[in-house]
């Protein structure tokens, strides 16, 4: 498994933040066939339009420095469950945000494809993972991993813990313990023929001792063994531990008592993360380009695109390119990679492109071109940039000793 740690100088990244900027309608140097276009949009968030006639293909760039932005980065879900798309404009401007891109790929029921972690607190979990992209609460940079999201349940009072092999996504097999919490809505909940404790009362979310993941405490309120009638997630404040009517599992559950108290934490090897958003395909990492120019595979050819990219300083880069066009035809993984590459980027990941491919900006509407014949399409997920902190994410208290 592959992870790469980025931390931020403050100092560096505010050099290059200030060089970058030139303000709308002028330009640089350029080589030949290449213009960029540049506008602030706040400070420490830049907007870069790219204009390049070797592809040919056009490029809408959000860079944003956290080490002198007021702004924040953030994600945000197209529903508070499973089961309904919403466009990347919608997202955005309903979280009041100043830019937004679409995020990870999409499932059905309206769902994202790979793993995924909001303030906090697990969505889901996928096979495979996905390349997981984890924005540091302090907002000082990002850590990219390939690392499943590994969640346990411990029973405090008895000190035995069991892993949780999967979150609102699919049923337990035999020994296992699966999760499910209001995200899973109508499509991931329990079912009869399960043993499950109902956990309610969430305490305070606190980093675990490595800080790479968060828990919080629950109190157990119901444990039921049924054929028939199932536990269900009442409120957005309980989740559902649930296994086979026997195995290790059942036998874990059984040993809950109503008003015990339950840790529930995730960990994926991203340092000082609340969120966490995946995408399909490494293309770059520590500067080395993933794809090959001669890839033709199906995912490496020219396409629209949107990524995400982590400059060594720890900046963040937002890509979006239009495609399939005689303007701008979009790009290979290998020419996404090199795009990154050029803007500073060490590191960065493909997200969802094609006709989802979006970038949303407030007062401006969707600058890209978007290739649905009936425009924008509808999305699951999104990266946002904030004007300011998210009053609702938390910080999280110290680990315990």
């Amino acid at each position: 498994m592959r992870t790469t740690r980025v931390w931020r100088n403050r100092g560096a990244a505010a050099v290059a933040a200030a060089s970058l900027v030139v303000g709308l309608g002028m330009q640089g140097a350029q080589a030949a066939g290449r213009s960029i276009t540049k506008k602030t949009l706040a400070p420490g968030v830049v907007y870069e339009v790219i204009s390049d006639s070797s592809y040919p293909a056009r490029e809408y760039v959000l860079l944003y420095d956290g080490g002198v932005a007021s702004a924040a980065l953030d994600q945000v879900l197209s529903a508070p469950q499973v089961g309904t798309f919403q466009r990347t404009s919608a997202m955005s401007a309903s979280a009041g945000a100043m830019a937004g891109v679409n995020g990870d790929l999409n499932d059905w029921p309206a769902r994202p494809t790979h793993q995924y972690v909001s303030n906090g607190m697990p969505i889901q979990t996928s096979t495979p993972p996905g390349v997981s992209l984890g924005f540091r609460q302090d907002k000082h940079g990002a850590t990219i991993t390939r690392r499943a999201l590994k969640i346990t349940a411990t029973n405090a009072a008895a000190k035995t813990s069991f892993e949780v092999s999967s979150w609102n996504t699919g049923l337990p097999t035999t020994d296992q313990v699966v999760g499910y919490s209001w995200y899973g809505g109508r499509y991931d909940h329990p079912q009869a023929n399960q043993c499950s404790a109902r956990l309610s009362s969430p305490g305070q979310v606190r980093w675990n001792t490595g800080k790479d993941g968060t828990g919080r405490d629950y109190t157990v309120d119901a444990v039921r063994c049924s054929t028939s009638t199932p536990l269900t997630v009442t409120s957005t404040s309980t989740v559902v531990l649930s296994s086979k009517l026997v195995g290790k599992g059942a036998t874990w559950i059984k040993s809950l008592k109503v008003g015990a108290t339950v840790h529930v934490g995730w960990a994926d090897g991203t340092p000082g993360a609340v969120d966490v958003i995946s995408g399909s395909a490494d293309i770059l990492e520590n500067g080395v380009i993933q794809y090959a120019a001669n890839c033709n595979d199906d995912l490496c050819l020219k396409n629209p695109r949107t990524a995400v990219g982590i400059t060594a300083s720890g900046g963040i880069i937002l890509m979006v390119v239009d495609g399939r066009s005689s303007g701008s035809n979009g790009l290979t993984l290998y020419q996404l990679g090199r795009e990154m590459k050029a803007l500073g980027a060490v590191n960065a990941v493909n997200l969802d492109g094609g006709g989802s491919a979006t970038m949303w900006i407030k007062g401006m509407g969707v600058v890209n071109h978007p290739t649905d014949s009936t425009g924008e399409r509808p999305v699951s997920n999104a990266i946002v940039i904030l004007p300011r902190a998210n009053p609702s994410e938390p910080t999280p208290a110290a680990p315990r000793v």
